[in-house]
């Protein structure tokens, strides 16, 4: 079965306009992006954000809490209808305690699985080691977790 390249093109184009709007924090390039009924999940949230709606209160919240977070992309794999982001996301943890100098810097690996329909994101899916993260924003939870291997 053959890959339409005009439509892998699309969905590269897509992601580009996907990590250049979560870089500059543009909430409303970002939520142009999905569908309507969009789902949005990583594996920091607690439950899918679905629909237009909720994935901008995501981002609104996500950026006005952390506003130095970048993305920067390591690979990328496209097939019909879905792409594999392979990236790195850096920046400072949100206040703690409503105190700015208990704001720590965090990097953390992981990949976005987006799945396109009608040229639009339909489904994306973050998957990242959120204990890391934890690990690198609360440095004494090192010393109280179990050492992982």
């Amino acid at each position: 079965m053959s890959v339409d390249e005009s439509t892998l093109d699309v969905q590269r184009v897509l992601v580009q306009r996907w990590i250049e709007a979560f870089n500059g924090h543009d909430v409303k390039a970002i939520v142009g992006l999905y569908a309507d009924d969009a789902e949005l999940y990583d594996s920091g949230m607690r439950y899918p954000r679905r629909g237009r709606g909720e994935i901008e209160r995501w981002f609104t919240t996500r950026f006005g809490t952390m506003p130095s977070i970048r993305y920067t992309p390591k690979s990328q794999i496209f097939s019909e209808g879905q792409a594999a982001v392979t990236w790195t996301a850096a920046g400072k943890s949100p206040r703690l305690l409503g105190q700015t100098w208990l704001s720590r810097p965090f990097s953390v690996d992981g990949v976005s699985i987006f799945t396109f329909g009608d040229g639009c994101i339909q489904r994306h899916r973050g998957y990242y080691d959120h204990l890391t993260t934890l690990e690198q924003v609360l440095p004494p939870l090192k010393w109280v977790l179990p050492r992982r291997l």
